[in-house]
């Protein structure tokens, strides 16, 4: 299955190609580019270094390039390979063809098959002229299109006699047997995702997914800077980047109630491209940051070649790492009994325990003392995420949950915490002996209670 994947792709072709250790690079360079993280350059969250970086416009070209030479362009977004990649036939730039499960995939072509009925039925019938791409399949309409000056170039050429009526038909006859394979296992490239994403998403996260979009400041939360790596809606431990499901989930689910919908009306496939293209721009804003970190160490040699190289694979190693710190849990769910409510209840009101009621509150209401802080004028304000947003943990009573409410993914809330936030890993919390503070039962009892103050009935599904 891998394999045929790979000849579609390689039939449809691929704007850039990066090789070797060098990383060179090949093909036109497009007009429009990244830009750098304005975080960094007006010091805001990145340390002492940002100073000397925005004072030195040559540091901060030799950052782009590096940048732009890992990762393309808004036109033509790409990531570089190392030779080892190239070595182990691997190609991120097609994610799909190489991540995606066989069964994943079979049911990506089945989708497909019926989006494209009206494709493959004209096709089929030897009306070439009757086949529209949609606008966001870019490699597919550059396909199409080269297949369409070659048909009416043997049209033409019936008239003048340079070309001949069972030319035409041979021609006809092989692009009926290739062409399908196209359509049904069409994945988009990097560069049809960021076409979606720029039609979709831009207007919120930004050019660089920095959430900095042109509705971003009328709304409350902010939408997701992506830059840092960070990702508060995952279904793993340790702070992990985000898997491939993960993404896909926040896509399809959307965050009720804030103002990232649901995108179930667009296809599996251009739904798992924009997780390819979330992915590169969170590992392009990751390494950005730790470039920057590198120049304020290296601000008379610079950044060489290894050097960059190096930062690039160790952030590509977390993202890879991620699906070795999924939480699940291997046993049956306990039980929600009122003895287990109200064990649930002691340990979140338990300021030597789970400790919830601090952020939370007695009631659940998400008005404990630790969601306030001072700011610089004495005033009571609420606590920031690691993005600068003010933000209010979650009001328990009204049962929204974000990325889930089944009971499952309440338990990961609880066990591993939330990335960005003061919501603390439980499950990481050690007591005097340095053991385990909170056994798995204590997680769950407090799961019971938590959905217990409710004021919905909890979904099972």
């Amino acid at each position: 299955m891998h394999d045929i994947r790979r000849n579609v792709a390689l039939l449809l072709g691929s704007a850039l190609v990066l090789v070797g250790c060098d990383f060179q690079f090949e093909g036109q360079r497009p007009s429009l580019r990244f830009g750098l993280n304005s975080n960094i350059l007006a010091n805001e969250d990145s340390g002492v270094y940002a100073a000397e970086l925005a004072q030195d416009p040559n540091a901060q070209a030799q950052i782009r390039g590096a940048l732009e030479m890992l990762f393309g362009t808004p036109d033509a977004p790409s990531f570089a390979r190392p030779e080892e990649w190239i070595d182990d036939e691997y190609d991120p730039n097609y994610a799909g063809y190489y991540e995606i499960s066989d069964a994943a995939f079979e049911a990506i072509m089945a989708q497909n098959e019926q989006l494209f009925a009206p494709e493959l039925e004209a096709i089929a019938r030897g009306n070439f002229a009757d086949v529209r791409v949609q606008r966001e399949a870019l490699d597919l309409r550059d396909y199409w299109s080269g297949i369409m000056a070659e048909y009416e170039e043997l049209q033409a050429g019936l008239e003048s006699g340079d070309s001949t009526e069972s030319e035409l038909a041979e021609f006809v006859a092989a692009i009926q047997e290739e062409a399908p394979a196209a359509f049904i296992e069409w994945y988009p490239s990097l560069r049809e995702s960021a076409e979606l994403y720029r039609q979709q998403c831009l207007h919120c996260h930004g050019v660089e997914g920095g959430g900095d979009g042109t509705t971003a400041p009328f709304l409350n939360p902010r939408p997701r800077d992506y830059r840092p790596g960070i990702f508060k809606f995952t279904s793993l431990d340790n702070k992990s980047r985000p898997r491939r499901e993960d993404l896909y989930r926040v896509l399809t689910d959307g965050i009720y109630p804030t103002a990232m919908p649901s995108f179930r009306r667009f296809s599996n496939a251009q739904l798992n491209g924009l997780v390819d293209y979330v992915r590169l721009l969170s590992i392009r804003g990751e390494t950005e940051i730790l470039l920057a970190v590198e120049f304020a160490d290296n601000v008379d040699e610079g950044l060489p070649m290894e050097l960059i190289q190096s930062t690039y694979l160790d952030v590509w190693e977390k993202w890879d790492a991620a699906a070795d710190e999924y939480i699940f849990f291997d046993g049956e769910v306990p039980e929600s009994t009122p003895e287990a409510i109200a064990h649930g209840r002691e340990l979140y009101m338990d300021a030597k325990s789970a400790n919830c009621v601090s952020c939370h509150g007695e009631n659940g209401r998400g008005d404990g003392p630790s969601a306030f802080e001072m700011d610089a004028d004495g005033n009571e304000v609420r606590v920031k995420d690691d993005w600068g947003n003010e933000i209010a943990p979650r009001d328990l009573n009204r049962g929204l949950f974000r990325f889930g409410r089944r009971p499952i993914d309440i338990y990961r809330r609880i066990y591993a915490g939330i990335n960005g936030t003061p919501m603390p890993s439980h499950a990481s919390m050690k007591d005097s002996e340095g053991e385990r503070l909170l056994s798995d039962q204590d997680l769950w009892d407090i799961v019971h209670y938590v959905r217990s103050v409710s004021v919905k009935e909890a979904s099972e599904g």
